[in-house]
């Protein structure tokens, strides 16, 4: 474990001083023209949800009374779930997303926090019209999902979380340097070696059928929505930092799965803090009121890929085992927060349709107009019945013609 610990860090830093350098020497977003992210070839098919000014790439398949969402994350896309979607698709609705800022999914100016994300994954969920939801989320999603169940405590089931962000707790100084260090020009300038090292820091041993991860993120260095994809990482490092859920998971009223890699080498931090991602593991979830943990072995940060199988199992398992829609939830109010400064708002103003303060009060019905008189009918021709009795003819007139 301390050796593999050590070369985490050897990588990183590697990968830091490359980057950092590559980026001082104007690299930048530059290096060469790049496909846009919806040229990309993803191994499902996927159809666009509109929320608020973000169209969301979906993916959906599958029936069931309850519906999975899958959030994948930081940098990441929704073929990192390729593994697991038939096996969750089996008796459950599944419905993927590219978060905004991501994979297919629209790319703007956006605050990218994880309220902001957990309003977006909202918004899919009402476009969608799903019921009985299981957040699934990976890493950031995972952060995102646990931001989900303290905003919307009424909309989601479950939780199945797999190397969680937002359990280990950071100072404010060190939240500052790793908030300052993940610039736009700091992902922009990533050349292949760099994307590859980052790349095997998810696995214990990188597979060969993950490699079109790398090849994705290589194929859209300098793209046209590529300088937006840096922004939206960097943002969300900060916004992943700014908003800790580590102090309200006793809040989280609901069945939580938590599943890490017991070589995971990003959690812990390796830079700051390193130690063992097992006892981090086992400390967070005792803050849980109901959760659980599964620790695969020969896994890293992304454990349900590399340990598919084991990581299918543990999931159906606990969704087995909560079939049953929870009971006497606590009432809680959900966030209404704006994005402030010059960011593109997810929802117009007045346009929330989680925020009844936002919006605008129905206006009262227009009275009804009067009908007006039907027009009266022109009176019936009096009918004088004729006389019984016929009239006599005529005398003759005296030339014999009738006179």
């Amino acid at each position: 474990m301390t050796k593999l610990r050590t070369t985490s860090a050897r990588l990183l830093g590697r990968t830091l001083f490359a980057t950092t350098l590559a980026a001082t020497l104007g690299a930048g977003c530059r290096t060469k023209p790049g496909l846009p992210f919806a040229a990309l070839e993803y191994p499902m098919t996927t159809r666009t949800v509109t929320v608020g000014t973000a169209e969301i790439a979906v993916h959906d398949v599958g029936k069931g009374e309850r519906t999975i969402v899958m959030i994948h994350g930081l940098g990441s896309s929704m073929p990192a779930w390729t593994k697991n979607i038939a096996a969750l698709a089996r008796d459950h609705r599944v419905v993927t997303i590219d978060l905004p800022g991501y994979g297919k999914s629209s790319k703007s100016n956006y605050e990218y926090t994880m309220r902001f994300f957990a309003k977006a994954v909202h918004g899919v969920v009402r476009e969608l019209d799903l019921s009985r939801v299981v957040l699934v989320g990976h890493s950031m999603g995972g952060q995102i999902a646990m931001t989900y169940a303290l905003d919307y405590p009424d909309a989601v089931e479950a939780l199945v979380l797999t190397s969680p962000a937002g359990l280990e707790p950071f100072k404010d100084g060190e939240a500052q340097w790793l908030a300052q260090m993940t610039t736009p020009a700091f992902t922009c300038a990533a050349d292949d070696e760099a994307v590859w090292v980052r790349h095997a820091q998810n696995f214990f041993k990188p597979p060969k059928d993950a490699d079109f991860m790398v090849k994705h993120r290589i194929a859209v260095r300098g793209g046209p929505d590529f300088a937006d994809y840096c922004v939206a990482v960097s943002r969300s490092v900060a916004g992943m930092l700014d908003e800790p859920v580590l102090d309200r998971v006793p809040e989280i009223d609901v069945p939580v799965l938590v599943l890490f890699g017991e070589a995971d080498a990003l959690i812990p931090n390796p830079f700051l803090h390193g130690g063992s991602t097992v006892k981090l593991a086992k400390k967070a979830v005792e803050k849980f009121p109901d959760a659980e943990l599964v620790l695969l072995e020969r896994a890293g940060h992304m454990a349900q890929f590399e340990q598919a199988e084991k990581w299918n199992r543990a999931v159906v398992d606990f969704l087995d085992d909560h079939k049953e829609a929870p009971t006497n939830r606590r009432a809680r109010k959900p966030y209404r927060g704006a994005p402030g400064g010059a960011v593109v708002p997810l929802y117009a103003p007045g346009t929330d349709p989680d925020d009844p303060e936002s919006t605008p009060a129905p206006r009262p019905a227009k009275p009804k107009p009067e009908p007006e008189p039907a027009p009266k009918p022109d009176p019936e021709p009096e009918i004088v019945p004729e006389s019984p009795t016929p009239a006599a003819p005529p005398a003759p007139a005296a030339n014999g013609a009738p006179s």
